[in-house]
């Protein structure tokens, strides 16, 4: 017969006779079972140590839009026969608008446009006037600012190419200097409105849109000139950025009779134009870079086994099943990664970091 090593029992029966001749029977039983120790299993689910760069962020939000950079105000009193279209991003030698049928053409410069220009006249102004008649191909000769004959016959031929009295005079009212590529932003003075001498007819913005936010004066250590930023767009598109310029503490708009918070303005603008499509504003996230690790040990945060006596410690595997928890000291954590280091800890280190 064969014994089973799991549960083997063996019975030895033996009778006796007992003093007064009775009978008795004496046995022994030996119950025992062999419990052979379960095999180690492999953990339910594991990581590799890496080596990365891990980076704290702060996140603020803020609102991409087309900033506004200045207006476009009538210089003549009359009627708007033409207005600008908002939107619309005019070329150097354009028609902005017409007032009683007479164009204000855009013109590049910085230097305004403050009183009409003549034969014999010199200054800023005539400079910026001769250089752009040369760009549109009006004037042949070294812009200077000496307004002189070749200057009023290249006005003329320009005069007569948008409609203006060949007089060889540039009036304050057909000419506006702005500096680099405009954008129409919002017209306050439509077709057909009456409008007056240094109305507003509409506001211009840059030609392309960038990102705001107002940061708490507290946090303005945050942003730096060139800073590279992480931005979410309000379609939930993912793109980045760097900080273009930081402006001056301001007081943030709060309600009626409250102590308004100081802010700094912060501008951004975008890497990757192509990814806001014909989103023209909204709100959006930007996340600012904080404090920087470069070449850390890290793992997943839930790999981290919280220890009695306070602090952290991670559980290594060996061998596929071999298991023993090390002590570890975490740094910064980003996302859903925490840089950690500790004795036996290297890049390509296995650990648990879920338990069955």
């Amino acid at each position: 017969m064969r014994i089973s090593r799991r549960s083997a029992v063996i019975g030895i029966s033996v009778t006796l006779v007992l003093a007064g001749g009775s009978v008795g029977t004496w046995a022994y039983i030996n119950n025992s079972s062999h419990h052979t120790a379960p095999a180690p299993t492999a953990p339910a689910s594991t990581a590799q140590v890496t080596r990365t760069t891990i980076a704290t962020s702060t996140r603020m939000s803020g609102d991409l839009r087309y900033p506004t950079t200045g207006t476009l105000t009538a210089r003549a009193a009359g009627t708007i026969t033409a207005a600008p279209v908002s939107g619309s991003s005019p070329e150097t030698g354009s028609v902005l608008y017409r007032v009683n049928t007479a164009p204000t053409v855009l013109f590049a410069g910085t230097f305004p446009m403050w009183r009409d220009i003549s034969e014999g006249m010199t200054g800023d102004d005539v400079l910026e006037l001769e250089q752009n008649l040369a760009a549109l191909g009006y004037y042949s000769r070294q812009p200077d600012s000496e307004f002189l004959a070749p200057t009023t016959a290249a006005v003329q031929r320009w005069q007569k190419a948008v409609g203006l009295p060949e007089t060889g005079v540039v009036t304050m009212s057909s000419v506006v200097f702005q500096p680099g590529p405009v954008r129409i932003g919002k017209v306050t003075a439509s077709l057909g409105a009456s409008v007056e001498a240094g109305a507003t007819v509409s506001e211009v913005t840059a030609p392309t849109p960038s990102v705001l936010v107002k940061i708490p004066l507290a946090n303005q250590g945050l942003a730096s000139l060139g800073a590279a930023v992480s931005i979410t767009l309000p379609n939930g598109t993912p793109t980045t950025g760097s900080v273009t310029s930081i402006g001056q503490p301001e007081a943030a708009p709060t309600k009626s009779g409250e102590t308004a918070d100081r802010v700094v303005p912060i501008e951004v603008a975008l890497s990757d134009l192509s990814n806001i499509g014909t989103i023209q504003e909204g709100p959006v996230a930007v996340d600012f870079t904080g404090e920087r690790h470069e070449n850390v040990l890290a793992v997943p945060v839930d790999a981290l086994l919280a220890q009695p006596g306070g602090g952290f410690a991670v559980e290594r595997v060996t061998d596929g099943t071999k298991r023993k928890v090390i002590p570890v000291t975490t740094g910064l954590y980003q996302d859903a990664l925490v840089e950690i280091s500790g004795d036996g800890i290297t890049e390509g280190t296995t650990v648990v970091t879920a338990q069955s």
